[in-house]
């Protein structure tokens, strides 16, 4: 009886420390999803900015409308492309994040 007792004691406490080390691992994934989406936001911004500083530039540096047009779209060009990296790299974490939450939860 006694020794009944204590296997499914250590049986209980195996599966308790399972389970806390897949919440551990979930809370991991998340916490490095946050972190990419924060990053992703950054890098929106900071992408937004250099469009604007390049357009101010463009407002000052050229004299003829073409050449404005033409800087201005070259600085919405270069934003999107810094903003698709910065997408792509967001869901390069996420997939990641994803994939070591699996790698816990199989563990299991």
């Amino acid at each position: 009886m006694a020794y009944e007792t204590i296997e499914k004691a250590k049986a209980d406490a195996k599966k308790g420390m399972d389970d806390l080390g897949k919440k551990v691992a979930d809370a991991r994934a998340d916490a490095k999803k946050g972190m990419a989406d924060v990053e992703k936001k950054v890098a929106d911004v900071k992408a937004d900015a250099k469009a604007d500083i390049e357009k101010v530039k463009a407002k000052f540096g050229h004299d003829d409308e073409l050449g404005k047009k033409a800087a201005y779209a070259k600085a919405d060009i270069k934003a999107g492309a810094e903003k698709a990296m910065a997408d792509v790299d967001n869901k390069m974490a996420h997939a990641k994040a994803d994939a070591e939450k699996a790698k816990a939860a199989h563990r299991k």
